[in-house]
């Protein structure tokens, strides 16, 4: 009958794609063959790596059936095969290697390709019944149900009609499936080819599914055949009727299986053709038959099932069963337990294994202990079966032993297990007896059914009927489970004991004993409802059992042999107790030989005087009869197989150690030939028996001369490059079959059981570990032309397996590493890539290693997470030039969801890492010595550690101070950090486990500023505003200052001091920002408390920040104004450089050679400057949105971190560029610093500051913007594109900007108090500067004609001015008490709108003669603008507590709109009046409804800052806003009023993820591109 398999076909990879060959586009399908007919065929998949999970069942007649796995591209012109791989099954089944999925490597077709590396096919193939593979095809036509084509035909009898006749016989098709599925399960008692319901099934869909036209005849005969099968609704009625008409029921089977073969040779080549060519009167006729045949099956079980259910039901089954005997209990047949010669522990042994044991039994299961297993794992020999006998006969005395089975090797069958539990069960309790007999009556012939039968049917149903009868535990001990058959025979039997038995009544418990055998352990392992004990077989209590189990053997001895009482002496006795190294059976062994022994004297001297004599002679003693050491062959063999267990990084198997060595061998013969110093027994871990044999083989001076000598430096590359051979073997894309990319990884339901699936141990070991193996290469590498004596000596081939794994498994590796959540672990190994390439000259390996640890770090935030996205957001998001990205190019996902421009910069991004956590401004970076630690302290009042590379938090929060923490230093060991604070004090932690070291440092009475170790460690400084710099001294080990400070005075606050790196002397900055003190730079000794250089003056404001240089040569000191660097010897001056004008400088830093200072400013920027020229280094590093309080440059020099204002630390590469932007299917501006970046990105302008006003065009296409860098730009409000600008002129910032009607001009208005006009095409000024006002100028406005201004100013006036001559037309006096925040014109021009903080007015133009008002307002004082509506009806009012209100002027009424969490800054009304935007301090914008005051918009994120500004388009499609953080961006409305984009309510949110509609993950974006980032909805004007 052949047998079935259910394929599953998961996906293929490494397509040869030539477009110019074959096609633009894929449209990937995979066909299958078997015995060269196509069974099966996938839908088609147009990605570059296509991915299916479709399953499909197969049919073969023979093992050596061949099978044909082919992969096709359709287009327009036909299909063409591109990769195909033949082999018989029996080959694919040798493939698999007993994983669920593997992969095939296929053969090119296509010329084009040959030459490149063989494309690879996933599937999964498992051997199934006839049951499973109906259901497989249930499945496979119930989801093509309604989706087949119809293509009509006028021919013959092909049905012309909608795509329904398809869908109904498919239909049909289903219900027969679902029907004979119910009820395949006790087709097996009647039908002895009930095989063939699968046959059915499987060939009418595949006859179906393929066709496009469907033939009434067919379609009639499916119907018919659905009727009759329509007898069946559930298992239970299923179960009656198959047994009560078991003959009728036959003969249908093996009806639907004659007629099913006719349709598969009736539609062989599909209906069309077949039809076309065989519309004969035998094959109607056959059809009729068929349709007649089913109907008279139909009748007949229609005809009987009402009238004699019941009755006939008992008589059926008789005639059925007629030839079996109803039996009870004995007819179960159970195995005979004797266990009256069993061991029991002796007293006072194995009590605490004992015990755990039995309160576990004893216990009821909960959240904590789920399940009913407990299973008890450990070698052979450690004495599990003792302590299962003894757990037996202690339930046996309380009555409460269910059943106690133990196996021996060779005689124990698994198929006698669960009748024999049955029948102790039945006879532990009646009631469940009398329902195990129920059972038995019903279905005398349960003895020789499959054991799955007999769970369910002896032992689930019964218990379950009865567990309210069960008063537990009742307890079933299963001794010695690995000794029951072999893994084949109870591979069944394990299966049950792992998913099946967790199922019964908690009330019975059970209690397992086995060796962890592979079968066993694969099945317990990751079971949660088993629980697991290893019995450790080295801990004190096992050596202390020993001891009492020889003192009874022994005495024994005594007794028997009339010896002494003390015979054979104390010493003797410890000595056999240390021997046995914690095995039972060593010991129980040790004691039968003495039993034995005719000389016991000289016998016990034979076993201790290896152990008595040196270590190192046992271990040789016991190696050297172990093997033919003088065989080279063996000698090679061995070395290497225990250089995988001693120099393992986990304990392996003998099957991973094969996998592991190199050239391959079996390491199980070796095994076996040093049991005496291993601890090993087949499919469990290979150990050793203490850790001393270890010291002993890799110890030179010790084992150096034998040939069991294990040389790490040349045995762990070995290791290594076997590690590497599995990987190239093993890894593949997408190892763990992720199917959806929404879910992280880590809260896929189903992971462990996936990665168990997927990895292999080997494979895991492999992943986790090469690297380690590298990373201790410590032997010399003599006589190798151009390479240091010091470089490690590499086996051969093993640089070139490295680039194997770099250049094409990479990524793959990568999959498991993070799966495994260690991708700290992976940029160590490249690192040490990088490191070993580089010794060996291989600089192309060594730069691809660099860029991948850059790759790991950049991305870990998204990789650590989710797997998926190392192809859907890193690889996509790697700069272009990234070795990383231009090795794997062709594993790029294309995404609909973001578009990268062709402006996302060439090279790697400076920012490394973005780290979050405190809840306040940071005060204070530092590094650690090593540069692998970053220590920050907060306003929070705490301070954390962590990870310089990943951001991982490591320790903390420290808490401890009760004020801000202004300042954190490391000591120079690394393992202490100082801290000082607004509380006066300082206090020492522990940087390993965050506790305080002694007592907080007291001494200060105004605010800690500044701390710092000394180089040496001994003394610690502390700056403070209470003007002196107090010097601890740190006595290391009492771990606290034993004596007073020495106190260095200042005239003015200390804000700032550092050590001198090479003498004892400290620098000093000072000065007060009232000015009343001098800032001043003084250097002073330690030593005396005298100044020994300066002061140095220069500085004309406080002193923020001072420093050394590395070498001790020079100062840096930093103002707020500029930073300068002095030379030490002579306190001259070498340089100063001034801080660029609109922003301030907070911290600064050397880097470690000296050249260069890195400074932090308010702008947000970091700059890098040259301490010879004073020019900047690079392009400023934008990434803060804050400001820049605190710069730490690591000690290698490479990388620089920043603590800022805006709560976060950021991580850079101090040497690389930035110039990046990405569009989320939009349109992107990149804006940089006009000052300083067009030194380098000479095309790109924008903004490079706050942006404080917006507005648009009276079309619509254009978009207007001040700012505080003082300028105005034009943009084109579709595409993004800079149009004009930056436009210069005003010497301070721009506040507030309008259009002309016509669109052609531009009014500004500015802090430098006047107003100017510009030309929007070509940027010039047009008129102006309209002087006037005394103080800034708030808003503007052109009137309806564009020939004069208005402008209100914060010195409370308003003014009209005429365009043409900038003449002052009028200037209302007095009409306001505040400075004013809105002006407008009416439409007719003819009168001036104005309101301030307090009023509203409506003024003539000409005259100022109030019309209207003054109404009285209540606006808050951060309020920049109070906006009337087109109509001049309403004004808004914006409140400081996140509320909107709108005044009625004319009415009065006030509507109040809360939703905003800070300061509303800004409002703006619609054309119709009928909605208002706002702008917030919360970063959001909103659009409200004013009839029915709810949000119908928003809140709209995407700014990293406050929001300054706000407009409505012309046509309300759109709101604009400016913000904080230098950006424009546009938020789209659709005219339904709500959101249009595919992203729906998506947004970005704090971790860098772009959520769809339903809130889940779609794409993951570095923190670098944020600023250029926005969604369908949005347009937005970077930096």
């Amino acid at each position: 009958m052949g047998q079935s398999y259910e394929m599953k076909i998961i996906s293929v990879s490494g397509i040869h794609w030539k477009p110019n060959v074959i096609h633009d586009t894929p449209n990937l399908y995979v066909a299958i063959d078997i015995d060269g007919k196509t069974v099966y065929q996938t839908n088609p998949s147009r990605k570059w790596v296509a991915m299916w999970s479709q399953i499909c069942s197969l049919s073969v007649e023979s093992p050596s059936s061949v099978i044909a796995l082919q992969v096709f591209h359709r287009s327009t012109i036909g299909k063409k095969c591109l990769a195909k791989k033949e082999m018989e099954i029996v080959q694919l089944l040798e493939t698999d290697e007993g994983q669920k999925d593997f992969s095939v490597v296929l053969n090119h077709v296509e010329k084009s390709a040959r030459g490149t590396p063989e494309p690879t096919l996933v599937v999964r193939m498992t051997a199934i019944g006839h049951v499973q593979a109906a259901a497989v095809a249930l499945a496979n036509a119930t989801q093509d149900i309604g989706i087949l084509p119809n293509t009509s035909s006028a021919v013959g009898r092909v049905v012309n009609t909608e795509a329904g006749n398809n869908n109904d016989l498919l239909s049909n098709l289903g219900t027969v499936l679902s029907r004979l599925t119910i009820i395949g399960a006790e087709l097996s008692k009647i039908h002895p080819y009930s095989n063939v319901a699968w046959r059915v099934l499987f060939s009418v869909y595949e006859a179906v599914q393929k066709q496009t036209e469907t033939d009434a005849d067919v379609c009639r005969l499916v119907q018919t055949m659905a009727d009759v099968y329509a007898f069946v609704k559930d298992i239970e009625s299923a179960s009656e009727k198959i047994t009560r008409f078991a003959k009728t029921i036959d003969a249908l089977v093996k009806q639907t299986e004659e007629c099913a073969l006719f349709i598969r040779e009736y539609t062989g080549h599909g209906f069309r053709v077949r039809l076309l060519e065989n519309i004969l009167s035998e094959d109607s006729d056959k059809i009729k038959g068929f349709v007649n045949v089913f109907q008279k099956f139909g009748e007949s079980l229609n005809r009987g099932t009402a009238l004699e259910i019941l009755y006939v039901s008992t008589k059926a089954l008789a005639m059925v069963e007629k030839t079996t005997q109803t039996q009870k209990l004995d007819s179960l047949k159970p195995v005979d337990m004797n266990a009256s010669l069993r061991c029991e522990c002796l007293p006072r042994t194995r009590q605490e294994i004992r015990d755990l044991i039995t309160n576990w039994l004893t216990t009821p299961p909960g959240d904590d202990k789920p399940g009913n297993i407990l299973w008890l794992s450990g070698v052979a020999g450690a004495g599990k079966s003792t302590i299962a006998t003894s757990i037996s006969q202690y339930f046996r005395e309380l009555e409460r032993l269910g059943a106690f089975l133990f196996f021996t090797r060779n005689k124990s069958d698994p198929a006698d297990v669960i009748r024999t539990i049955a029948f102790h069960l039945a006879r532990s309790n009646t009631y469940v007896a009398s329902a195990i007999c129920d059972a038995i009556d019903k279905d005398p012939a349960l003895i020789d059914s499959p054991i799955h039968t007999q769970f369910q049917k002896l032992l689930l149903t019964p218990l379950i009927t009865s567990q309210s009868h069960i008063h537990g535990p009742i307890v079933v001990v299963l001794d010695a489970l690995d000794e029951c058959g072999n893994a084949e025979s109870r591979r069944t039997l394990v299966s049950l004991i792992s998913n099946e038995f967790p199922k019964l009544p908690p009330a019975v418990r059970f209690f397992i004993t086995s060796r962890p055998d592979s079968d066993i352990a694969s099945k317990f392992e990751n079971q949660i409802k088993i629980a697991k004990h290893l019995l450790d077989i080295t801990i004190p209590s096992g050596l202390a059992d020993i001891r009492i189990y020889l003192d009874n053997e022994v005495g024994e001895l005594r007794k028997q042999q009339k010896l002494g009482s003390t015979w054979p002496g104390e010493l003797k006795m410890d000595a056999l107790t240390k021997h046995s190294s914690g095995l039972f059976i060593w010991a129980s062994t040790a004691a039968k030989y003495l039993l034995h022994a005719y000389d016991l004297d000289q016998a016990i001297e034979s076993l201790l005087n290896k152990g008595l004599t040196t270590l190192d002679d046992l271990y040789a003693g016991a190696l050297e009869v172990a093997g033919p050491w003088s065989d080279p062959t063996f000698v090679r063999e061995a070395q290497a197989a225990l250089s995988v267990v001693i120099l393992g990084k986990t304990p392996v198997s003998a099957a991973m150690i094969d996998a592991l060595l190199v050239p391959k061998h079996s390491s199980s013969c070796i095994f076996d030939r040093l049991g005496c110093v291993l601890q090993w027994a087949p499919g469990q871990h290979v150990k050793i028996l203490h850790a001393s044999f270890s010291d002993y083989l890799t110890d030179h001076g010790r084992s150096g001369g034998e040939p069991w000598f294990i040389d790490p430096s040349i045995l762990e590359p070995q290791i290594a490059r076997g590690c590497l051979h599995i990987l190239k073997k093993e890894l593949q894309f997408n190892i763990c079959r992720f199917e959806d990319s929404h879910i992280y990884t880590t809260k896929v339901p189903d992971l462990s059981e996936r990665s168990t699936a997927s990895i292999s141990p080997h494979l895991l070991y492999s992943s986790l570990h090469w690297g380690s193996h590298l990373a201790v290469i410590g032997s010399a590498s003599p006589g190798l032309a151009g390479i240091s004596s010091a470089t490690p000596l590499l086996p051969d081939g093993l640089l070139t397996d490295l680039k194997d794994l770099m250049y094409t498994k990479f990524l793959f590796w990568l999959e498991i590493i993070c799966i495994q959540q260690k991708v700290v672990l992976a940029i160590d190994v490249l690192e040490t890539v990088a490191k070993l390439a580089k010794d060996y000259q291989e600089e192309e390996l060594a730069d691809f290693a660099t860029d991948a640890v850059k790759f790991v770090l950049r991305f870990a935030p998204v990789i650590s997470h989710s797997v998926p996205h190392i192809y859907l957001s890193a690889l996509p998001f790697a700069p272009r030039e990234s070795k990383v990205r231009k090795q794997y190019s062709l594993w790029l996902v294309p995404s609909k969801t973001v578009d990268i421009q062709s402006s996302v910069s060439s090279q790697w991004p400076r920012l490394q890492a973005t780290i979050e956590g405190h809840s306040s401004i940071i005060h204070s970076v530092a590094f650690s010595p090593d540069g692998n630690h970053i220590a920050s302290g907060s306003a929070d009042r705490t301070l954390r550690i962590w990870d310089a590379r990943t951001g991982d938090l490591l320790v903390g929060p420290f808490n401890g101070h009760e004020d801000e923490v202004k300042c954190v230093a490391f000591s120079c060991d690394g393992g202490k950090i100082v801290s000082g604070s607004y509380d006066k004090t300082m206090h020492v932690w522990d940087a390993q486990t965050g506790k305080i070291i002694g007592v907080p440092l007291t001494g200060h009475t105004d605010r800690v500023n500044f701390v710092c170790f000394s180089p040496n460690g001994k003394q610690i400084a502390s700056a403070s505003l209470d003007k002196t710099i107090c010097i601890w001294d740190w006595d290391e080990h009492s771990s606290e200052c034993n004596t007073a400070p020495l106190v260095l005075k200042h005239a003015a606050p200390v804000r700032a001091v550092a050590f001198a790196p090479d003498r004892d002397q400290v620098v000093s900055g000072t000065g007060d920002p009232t000015g009343s003190g001098d800032s001043l730079v003084q250097v002073w000794d330690t030593s005396t408390g005298k100044p020994v250089t300066g002061p140095l003056e220069g500085h004309t404001q406080y002193i923020r920040s001072v420093a050394f240089s590395t070498d001790g040569k020079y100062i840096l000191s930093l103002s707020h104004e500029s930073a300068r660097i002095w030379q030490v010897c002579t306190g001259a001056e070498v340089i100063a450089i001034n801080t660029p004008i609109g922003t301030d400088a907070y911290s600064a830093a050397f880097t470690p050679n000296g050249e260069q200072i890195v400074v932090g400013y308010s702008d947000t920027l970091l700059r890098i400057w040259d301490v010879q020229t004073g020019a900047l280094v690079s392009a400023p590093i934008d990434g803060h949105s804050g400001a820049v309080l605190s710069v730490s440059v690591s000690p290698d020099g490479m990388r620089i971190a920043s603590g800022s204002g805006d709560k976060t630390i950021r991580v850079w590469d101090a040497y690389q560029e930035l110039s990046t932007a990405i569009k989320v299917n939009a349109q992107y501006i990149g804006a940089n610093d006009q000052e300083i970046m067009q030194m380098y990105h000479p095309g790109c302008t924008g903004h490079t500051n706050t942006v404080y006003c917006v507005a648009f065009s009276p079309r619509g296409d254009r978009i207007a913007s001040g700012s505080w860098d003082n300028t105005v730009c034009v943009w084109d409000a579709c595409t993004g594109t800079i149009l004009s600008g930056p436009l210069r002129g005003h010497n301070e910032a721009v506040l507030c900007v309008a259009f002309s009607p016509n669109g052609e001009q531009i009014v500004s208005g500015s802090n430098d108090t006047t107003i100017r006009v510009w030309n929007v095409q070509n940027g010039t000024m047009v008129a102006g500067p309209f002087e006037g006002h005394s103080k800034q100028v708030s808003c503007v406005a052109f009137s309806p004609q564009g020939d004069q201004i208005v402008s209100g100013s914060s010195d409370s006036t308003v003014c009209v001015w005429a365009v043409a001559t900038g003449s002052l037309v009028c200037k209302l006096l007095g009409a306001h008490t505040q400075a004013v925040r809105s002006v407008a014109f009416s439409s007719d021009g003819a009168q001036i709108r104005s309101a301030s903080n307090d009023t509203a007015r409506v003024s003539v133009t000409q005259t100022g003669v109030l019309v209207e008002g003054p109404w009285t307002l209540r606006v808050a004082d951060q309020a920049y603008i109070i906006p009337f509506s087109p109509d001049g009806q309403l004004i808004g009012a914006p409140e400081t507590h996140g509320v909107v209100q709108v005044l009625d002027l004319r009415l009065g009424d006030l509507t109040r709109l809360e939703g905003h969490t800070g300061i509303v800054y800004d409002m703006a009304f619609s054309q119709d009046g009928k909605w208002v935007v706002s702008g917030s301090e919360d970063t959001t914008v909103c659009v409200w409804d004013l009839e029915t005051r709810i949000l119908v918009a928003g809140p709209f994120e995407g700014h990293r800052d406050e929001v300054f500004s706000v407009d409505f388009s012309p046509d309300c499609r759109q709101v604009l806003s400016g913000s904080r953080d230098t950006s424009i961006r546009v938020f789209e409305l659709t005219p339904d009023d709500t959101l249009k984009g595919a992203f729906g309510g998506g947004s970005l949110c704090q971790d860098g993820w772009i959520l769809n509609s339903k809130d889940q993950p779609t794409i993951w974006v570095p923190p670098w591109l944020h600023h250029g980032l926005y969604f369908p909805q949005k347009l937005t004007c970077n930096p």
